[in-house]
Order: C-alpha cells, then sequence, then structure tokens
C-alpha cells in the first residue's frame, strides 16, 4: 500500500476497534491530510459505517454483475 492507502486503512480501522484514535495515528493522517482531510476522514466512515452495519446485518449480497476489486483477494472479501 502507499503512504496515503496505509493512513486511510490505519485511520478508521483503529477508530472502529477501540473508538478512538491514537495520538500516533492521527498525527500521521494530519501530517499526511491537514485538519480538514482528518474531519473529512473521519465523517465518511462516520457516514458509511451505518450503510456497511445494515448490509452485513441483513447479509445483503454484491450484484452478478458487481465488480471485486482487483487488489482483494476474493476469499478476504468474506471475512
Amino acid at each position: 500500500m502507499s503512504v496515503d492507502e496505509e493512513i486511510v486503512y490505519d485511520f478508521p480501522t483503529e477508530l472502529h476497534k477501540t473508538k478512538r484514535v491514537s495520538d500516533f495515528i492521527f498525527a500521521r493522517a494530519e501530517n499526511q491530510f491537514g485538519k480538514q482531510g482528518v474531519i473529512d476522514m473521519t465523517a465518511i466512515n462516520a457516514y458509511y459505517m451505518p450503510l456497511v452495519m445494515q448490509m452485513n446485518m441483513a447479509e445483503y449480497e454484491a450484484q452478478k454483475e458487481a465488480k471485486r476489486p482487483k487488489r482483494f483477494p476474493a476469499n478476504q472479501l468474506a471475512e
């Protein structure tokens, strides 16, 4: 992953797992994206989490014509 991708992965992962973000992860995100970038990243995650929770709860499947992301092996998408 690029540095940007790593931060965009680590920040919400830690936020969702621990309900907070460590000083290290926060500083890394702020240094890379600025204050507004951190706010935007948090807002995007806050917006999409209820949708993800609903889809997981109802076990909706992607449409057959939907394309899977190329960088994730199919077996990791089910986790």
